[in-house]
């Protein structure tokens, strides 16, 4: 196993640990749809990809009700045996994904005609560079797109680090979310 391989396992390990002492706090979670809906209304937003968080990542719920409130048309993620990620356009519908958890139900739906997305990371560094949980799923499902919008993760404040270990595959973000502020890395964002 290469370096950078071992230092992102080791500090997945670490983070994951963080957050599984964590207790959910319902603040954090408007605090956050307030920090995504902002950067929606700045950008115009009228499609935007995102995800339904699981166990102890940053909950988007509450974002993704005020998204559909609001005319907002939410494409979310269905995990697909290959490891790569199919697309949806959320109806508020639910079903258990592969991993038996739940995942959107909807019509099929193109993440290339998506305004903004909103991925999950483990952390984010102060360069735009983020870890993720090792499956390579958004690498992946980013590298398809021949167009991609800005690219937009989402982590708990004490999750924006110095820096995290990158490899060549690990697509960059354009701004990091968490539900203090905003860091935009690019010119792509308002």
């Amino acid at each position: 196993m290469d370096a950078a391989n071992q230092q992102k396992r080791e500090l997945r390990a670490e983070l994951k640990s963080r957050r599984a002492q964590r207790e959910y706090d319902p603040e954090l979670a408007g605090q956050l749809c307030v920090q995504l809906a902002e950067l929606c209304l700045s950008n115009g937003a009228t499609k935007v990809a995102c995800y339904l968080a699981f166990g102890d990542e940053p909950d988007t719920e509450i974002f993704i009700d005020w998204a559909l409130e609001n005319s907002i048309e939410v494409l979310l993620p269905i995990s697909n045996a290959d490891g790569t990620l199919g697309w949806v356009r959320f109806d508020g519908e639910t079903q258990t994904g592969i991993f038996g958890f739940q995942e959107a139900a909807g019509p099929v739906a193109d993440l290339s005609d998506a305004d903004l997305i909103f991925i999950p990371a483990m952390a984010v560094d102060k360069a735009g560079q983020r870890l993720g949980k090792g499956k390579g799923y958004y690498d992946k499902a980013l590298a398809t797109l021949e167009t991609i919008a800005p690219v937009i993760a989402v982590v708990f404040d004490e999750e924006v680090l110095e820096s995290v270990p990158t490899e060549n595959h690990d697509h960059p973000v354009d701004a990091v979310v968490t539900p203090s502020e905003t860091l935009v890395f690019s010119n792509r964002l308002n």
